[in-house]
C-alpha cells in the first residue's frame, strides 16, 4: 500500500466517526454524495484526499500511466472500506446467467465477474474506469462475440480491424458492424441477435460504474447505476443504426462503446478542480513534507549539524500549525 494511503485510512476513520462517510457502502449514490462534498469542501480531510488524487492519479506526470487506474481503485477501497477484486479469490456465479446461455454459463459469468473492480460487504460491486481526456471510446472488456453470434451463421465474419472478406463485413468498425447487422436483417436473424445481445449486455454490465476523465488540473467523475449504463445501449438494440450510435466495435473479445454518448447520459457528475490546492493550507503541508524529507537527507549526508536542522524544522512546523489555527473552516 502507498504510504499516503495509510494517512488517508486514518482520515477515513475520522470522517466515519464524524458522519461524513457511511460505515458501509451499499450503492453508487453514497459514493457520489461523498465526492460531491469533496468538490466544494475546504476542510483539511477533504483537501488531503483531493491533494492525493491530483498527485498520484490526475496530474500530467502520472495520468497516462496504467498504474493510475489501480491507484484510484486503491483509494476508493480505502475510503469506502472495500476490497480490490484482483486480490480476491472469486469463483464465477452462474446462478443468474440468462437461460439462453445455458451451455456457456461459466464463460458468461466469467465476463461479468471480470467487470467488478471493487467489492463492498462481500456483495455490492462497482466497476471503475479512468480515461485521459482524448479518449473517444471506452473499452468495456470481454463480451464473448462467439457466444453472442452463435447460431446466426456469421462465424466467418467475426474478425476485427481489417475485414477479411470482400463484402467488408466484420466487427472492427461501425461501418463493418452495420454491414454485419444488415446481413442479419436480410437473413431474418437480426431480432434473434437483438434479444441475445440485450440479455447478455444487461447481465454482464449490471453493476454500477464510476468513470473518471483526467484532464490536467481537473478530474471529472461520472456515476452510473447498472440500469442506467445498460439502458443506454440496450434501448437502441432493436435497430442497427440506433445501436451503432453507442457501439463502436470489437477489438479481440472486448466491446468498445462511444464515450460521448455515455457521458451525455450521466445524471450524476462531480468535477474536482485541483487549482484550489495552491490556495489552501495544503500547499504549506506539501512544502513542509518536502522540507522534512530533505532534512533527513541533509542530516545523513552531514550537510549541516543536527541541532541546526532540527531547529529549522521545528520553526517551520510551528508556522504550519499557526496556519492551521487561523485557517477558517479547516476543521
Amino acid at each position: 500500500m502507498h504510504k499516503e494511503l495509510h494517512t488517508i485510512k486514518v482520515i477515513r476513520d475520522y470522517m466515519t466517526t464524524k458522519g461524513d462517510l457511511p460505515k458501509h457502502t451499499e450503492n453508487i449514490d453514497s459514493v457520489y454524495k461523498f465526492f460531491k462534498e469533496i468538490e466544494k469542501s475546504k476542510k483539511f480531510n477533504s483537501l488531503y484526499i483531493l491533494n492525493y488524487i491530483y498527485n498520484y492519479i490526475s496530474c500530467d506526470e502520472v495520468s497516462k500511466r496504467k498504474t493510475s487506474s489501480r491507484v484510484f481503485e486503491d483509494l476508493l477501497a480505502i475510503i469506502f472500506n472495500g476490497s480490490i477484486t484482483d486480490e480476491l479469490n472469486r469463483e464465477n456465479d452462474v446462478a443468474d446467467v440468462p437461460e439462453c446461455f445455458e451451455n456457456v454459463r461459466d464463460k458468461i459469468a466469467g465476463n461479468k465477474r471480470e467487470k467488478i473492480d471493487l467489492l463492498f460487504n462481500g456483495m455490492y460491486g462497482i466497476s471503475v474506469k479512468t480515461l485521459v481526456g482524448t479518449n473517444r471510446e471506452i473499452n468495456l472488456g470481454s463480451f464473448e462475440k462467439k457466444v453472442l453470434f452463435d447460431g446466426l451463421s456469421v462465424e466467418q465474419y467475426l474478425t476485427e480491424r481489417q475485414a477479411s472478406n470482400k463484402e467488408e463485413v466484420g466487427l472492427g468498425s461501425r461501418k463493418q458492424l452495420l454491414k454485419l447487422f444488415k446481413l442479419l436483417q436480410k437473413e431474418g436473424l437480426y431480432q434473434k441477435f437483438s434479444r441475445k445481445f440485450i440479455q447478455m449486455y444487461e447481465y454482464i454490465f449490471s453493476d454500477d460504474m464510476i468513470l473518471g476523465i483526467k484532464k490536467g488540473e481537473k478530474l471529472t467523475l461520472y456515476f452510473f447505476t447498472g440500469g442506467e449504463f445498460t439502458d443506454l445501449v440496450t434501448s437502441r438494440a432493436e435497430n442497427p443504426e440506433n445501436l451503432l450510435e453507442v457501439v463502436n466495435r470489437w477489438e479481440g473479445n472486448s466491446i468498445r462503446i462511444n464515450r460521448v454518448k455515455l457521458l451525455e447520459s450521466a445524471s450524476r457528475q462531480v468535477q474536482l478542480n485541483f487549482d484550489v490546492l495552491d490556495e489552501t493550507v495544503i500547499k504549506l503541508v506539501n512544502d513542509f513534507d518536502f522540507k522534512l524529507h530533505k532534512t533527513y537527507v541533509d542530516y545523513c549526508n552531514n550537510e549541516k549539524s543536527g541541532d541546526i536542522l532540527k531547529m529549522d524544522l521545528i520553526k517551520d512546523l510551528d508556522g504550519l500549525f499557526d496556519k492551521f489555527e487561523t485557517e477558517e473552516g479547516l476543521r
